[in-house]
């Protein structure tokens, strides 16, 4: 990779607090075939294969279907990019320039990674509109708050059998929970401050697999 891609691809990781973990796996599972350290890899590596082709996946929580998700998603930000830079070189050419604009629909926009609750009023858990796409092309309809034993990590796990009922508004592009007995767990698990109005959390994609979903959220 590049110079620029292996920046991207840093942030990329570090974005989702997941650096540490690759550099770990990668110091101590890395294919006998790669360097022996991270940095000469990135150099070596190409872009589309960083992921699957840098170490043997653990056998645990963390492990093979966690880091397929984690390249899938690598994949559609390299293709994303790639799209934009096309889409801008060609503009160029027409002597045009973006103009870039947030459309705001409904609820106010949410960040990548991020989820809000509301604690005021109708105790409402909002998650982004990435995620709220993710749950809806899954065909989810029950979302279940759990713990992990191992980390102690507070999990959402978006199924098709049991929890809290999915149900998207009409009109509003974020999937919304109401639920007080959410609310108040959620507070309780994460140490949140239950005399403020209006928290941002941090969440991020665990696992995508065949019958669920699951992300990972806790205190910013």
């Amino acid at each position: 990779m590049n110079k620029s891609e292996i920046k991207n691809f840093k942030e990329f990781l570090k974005e989702r607090n997941i650096f540490l973990l690759f550099s770990t796996n990668y110091r101590q599972n890395r294919l006998t075939v790669n360097p022996p350290t991270l940095d000469e890899y990135l150099e070596k590596a190409r872009v589309e294969n960083v992921i699957p082709q840098a170490f043997v996946y653990p056998d645990k929580m963390y492990g093979k279907e966690f880091w397929l998700s984690i390249h899938d998603e690598w994949l559609k930000m390299i293709q994303q990019s790639r799209a934009e830079k096309a889409e801008s070189d060609q503009l160029e050419s027409f002597g045009l320039e973006i103009i870039d604009f947030q459309s705001r629909t409904g609820n106010a926009w949410l960040p990548k990674n991020t989820c809000s609750l509301n604690l005021k009023g109708g105790k409402r858990l909002t998650l982004n509109i990435e995620h709220s796409k993710m749950v809806a092309k899954k065909l989810s309809t029950h979302m279940l708050l759990t713990r992990s034993r191992q980390t102690a990590d507070v999990v959402l796990m978006f199924n098709r059998q049991k929890g809290i009922e999915v149900k998207f508004r009409p009109g509003c592009s974020s999937l919304q929970f109401n639920n007080a007995g959410l609310t108040k767990n959620l507070i309780e698990l994460l140490d949140l401050d239950p005399a403020k109005e209006y928290l941002l959390l941090d969440i991020e994609l665990l696992a995508d697999t065949k019958d669920y979903l699951l992300f990972m959220i806790k205190k910013k």
